[in-house]
């Protein structure tokens, strides 16, 4: 071996002369036998089990309060409360809108004032979904649904009187 050596000492100048695969270190490594690998693939199944497991865990507990939310008896009264109303809502807009194009100013307040209570029903139903579905959240619910309808009536008799008032007026040339 001190031939080989003698060689292999002679010659390193003009072996070392070209740098390694900077991927070669993690190929070597991957083929090593080591518990960095394995315990690398065990976290990684552990993490993707917990991952499955909470999402099927979600899954079941949304169905379960949705379906103890279809039969609670104050949340059947909300939806049949919210299907009246966003009925007789939408009858009054479809009634609405043929003046709504001719009046934009009213038209610009109407959608402000509805955003507001908007707002405010949304903030309702954030204090339906936190299961407190009592008697005074339903009604404040009605209520907001009774100032939307009583903005929307107010705005089709300004509209009518300003129409009637239009067809009233007699024209004139000269």
């Amino acid at each position: 071996m001190d031939k080989l050596e003698n060689h292999i000492k002679s010659v390193r100048g003009s072996m070392d002369i070209h740098d390694p695969d900077p991927g070669l270190w993690s190929r070597i490594e991957k083929d090593l036998p080591g518990k960095r690998h394995h315990l690398r693939t065990i976290l990684w199944r552990a993490a993707v089990v917990i991952i499955v497991a909470g999402a099927g865990l979600t899954l079941t507990l949304r169905s379960f309060e949705s379906s103890v939310a279809k039969n609670n008896p104050e949340m059947k009264l909300v939806r049949e409360t919210d299907m009246y109303y966003s009925n007789l809502i939408s009858t009054l807009y479809e009634e609405a809108e043929p003046m709504l194009t001719t009046n934009p100013e009213i038209r610009s307040e109407l959608t402000f004032g509805m955003n507001e209570l908007d707002s405010l029903s949304k903030q309702i139903r954030n204090d339906l979904q936190d299961k407190v579905a009592n008697r005074e959240v339903i009604e404040a619910l009605i209520h907001n649904y009774r100032l939307r309808i009583e903005l929307l009536e107010d705005m089709l008799s300004i509209m009518r009187e300003a129409e009637e008032s239009n067809s009233n007026k007699e024209t004139y040339e000269l």
